[in-house]
């Protein structure tokens, strides 16, 4: 049991970050973590296994009360894995990442090797057991992350964000685990998210506003609370806000709930023409790659082939998504567009010409603005507004200009100057950093608009904002490169998709039509069908004449039409 008592922490600048926070959690339990951006989550986790030392209050667990004494006998027991997984993996390979903490606790050797086989195997692994952490993608070295920390069998694990990188397959995989590790391992879990859909798997969800618990309950119980949340910048699940608009209620929580419920309630739809895929015009094309090959570690015994002939196109003003499973290549593929990795074989062309050709791709990056999975990697300033102000300096405006810029970016992203110009990046919660490192891309006014994962971790009301935003920039001329696992920001936003496995372009077209393609011939193994082409599909195999729904809009509209059977 972990028992926080009017847990309350101040940072050093005197901002209040937790206020009177009473609660327990038990073993076995599966205990889900919501609120918006900068409400106090990940600070209130890490005062749970003495990251963080309370300012004031108590936090037991197991009977121990935390202190700096206690601190070995905690952490033994509480587990955590953050946000960017980066932080916590130190050694040379995959497994010896693994068996690092098991070191550390003392495990026999003999009983050492076989936790971290089954680790391996748990995690989908084992054919990276000998390769350094730093050559995985975002999504598997979160994976590598949760594995070690579930390697070392603690009491409970702190989960801030663990899926935020992972590919839709990999995520329902972690998801079904930690079902699994909670009820049969007895394991209790605290997982902070910003997915609802993530966050009604739970058995009890908590949530937290300003540094206060606002409400704790079970998911049914907090989602019917819709207005309450919305108030917030929180979101229901897809079902509960598909089954309002046909008057349901949140008995609808799940997907196969609200299939069931409306094939029940509902006759089914007339035959109607199914949406025609759109075609995207390559007459304004701005980016290109011609048979691009990237090979890391390239001379050595076991090369990485990350890339493998791709070809791609990136028109102008409009937004064009790049989807696939964690390690299909996407990052690699975009650290190509602006310079940041030079082609093993074949072409980058930006308006025609090969960004290379000068023997350098300066010129590119001043024209391709690139924004990071970890938006830690390029914030380094000691303020806000020096960090945003330092692209708009680089490429040669004045000192007024560069002000005028940055002001302008940080609205932008919702962050007002006058209020977050002024703070260090590194004491900003994980989704202020991400949106102050887009901001610092939009201050140099770049043609093309690349964003690695640029909603992970944003709360629902400021991944609508970065929606919003991108559209904006897309109907002014920028082109822009969303690499995204989230398929329904993808189905909403993007009139393209390239999808990537295994380094290749395995399909690449109209959103509508790749997603239907994709999702309907491979069966959902590379890509994940967003949650209303999901009901659709589910529906069809229902019996239903249902069209190709891609969005929650659609969802909503579609449900909304739809006629109640006659009561008997």
């Amino acid at each position: 049991m972990i028992e926080i008592d009017r847990l309350e922490y101040v940072h050093a600048t005197g901002v209040p970050a937790i206020q009177g926070v009473t609660l327990s959690l038990a073993r076995g339990q599966w205990t889900a973590l919501i609120g918006p951006n900068g409400s106090g989550k990940t600070t209130l986790a890490r005062c749970l296994n003495g990251l963080l030392l309370p300012t004031s209050g108590r936090v037991r667990v197991g009977g121990v009360t935390l202190s700096e004494r206690a601190l070995s006998q905690v952490r033994r027991r509480v587990a955590m894995v953050f946000q960017n997984p980066d932080d916590q993996l130190v050694a040379p390979t995959v497994e010896t990442d693994i068996a690092f903490g098991l070191e550390n606790h003392g495990v026999d050797p003999g009983h050492m090797r076989r936790r971290v086989d089954e680790v391996l195997d748990l995690f989908h692994l084992q054919p990276y057991r000998h390769h350094p952490p730093h050559l995985l993608s975002g999504g598997e070295r979160q994976r590598l992350a949760v594995a070690a920390a579930v390697a070392v069998r603690p009491d409970f694990l702190i989960l801030d964000e663990p899926t935020a990188l992972l590919d839709p397959g990999a995520r329902s995989e972690l998801m079904d685990l930690i079902e699994r590790l909670c009820r049969e391992s007895g394991l209790g879990v605290l997982h902070i998210t910003q997915s609802p859909e993530e966050a009604a798997r739970a058995e009890r969800i908590l949530v937290l506003n300003e540094g206060c618990i606002v409400a704790d309950g079970d998911p049914r119980d907090i989602f019917s609370r819709a207005e309450e949340l919305a108030g917030m910048g929180l979101a229901v699940p897809f079902s509960v806000a598909v089954a309002a608009a046909g008057g349901g209620t949140t008995r609808t929580l799940y997907p196969g709930e609200l299939s069931a419920w409306l094939v029940r309630e509902f006759r089914p739809p007339l035959p109607e023409s199914r949406p025609v895929a759109g075609t995207v015009s390559r007459e304004t094309q701005k980016l290109a790659t011609e048979h691009l090959s990237h090979v890391y570690r390239a001379g050595v015994p076991q090369p990485v082939h990350a890339l493998r002939s791709v070809d791609m196109s990136v028109p102008q003003g409009a937004i064009s998504a790049l989807v696939g499973p964690s390690g299909s290549g996407k990052t690699t593929l975009v650290q190509h567009f602006n310079g940041l990795l030079h082609p093993t074989t074949g072409t980058v062309r930006l308006d025609g010409r090969n960004i290379w050709a000068d023997g350098d791709s300066r010129a590119a990056r001043r024209q391709v603005g690139l924004v990071f999975q970890f938006p830690e990697s390029q914030l380094f300033e000691e303020t806000v507004a020096t960090d945003v102000r330092f692209g708009p300096r680089n490429h040669g405006c004045s000192t007024e200009q560069s002000d005028q810029r940055a002001a302008e970016a940080l609205a932008m992203v919702g962050l007002p100057v006058d209020r977050f110009g002024g703070r260090a990046p590194l004491a900003l919660s994980g989704g202020e950093r991400r949106r102050a490192a887009i901001a610092g891309v939009l201050a140099i006014r770049p043609a093309v608009l690349v964003l690695d994962e640029p909603t992970a971790g944003l709360d629902p009301a400021n991944e609508q904002l970065i929606a919003d935003l991108l559209s904006g920039l897309a109907a002014d001329g920028v082109s822009v490169v969303l690499v995204s696992h989230d398929m329904d920001r993808v189905a909403e936003l993007a009139a393209s998709v390239t999808v990537m496995e295994q380094g290749q372009v395995r399909w690449c077209g109209p959103t509508r039509q790749v997603l239907e393609q994709a999702c309907c011939q491979d069966n959902g193994a590379t890509v994940k069908p967003p949650a209303a082409l999901a009901l659709s599909l589910d529906l069809r195999r229902r019996g239903w004449q249902t069209p190709s729904l891609l969005t929650r809009e659609e969802a909503c509209h579609f449900v909304s039409r739809l006629q109640r059977r006659q009561s008997a």
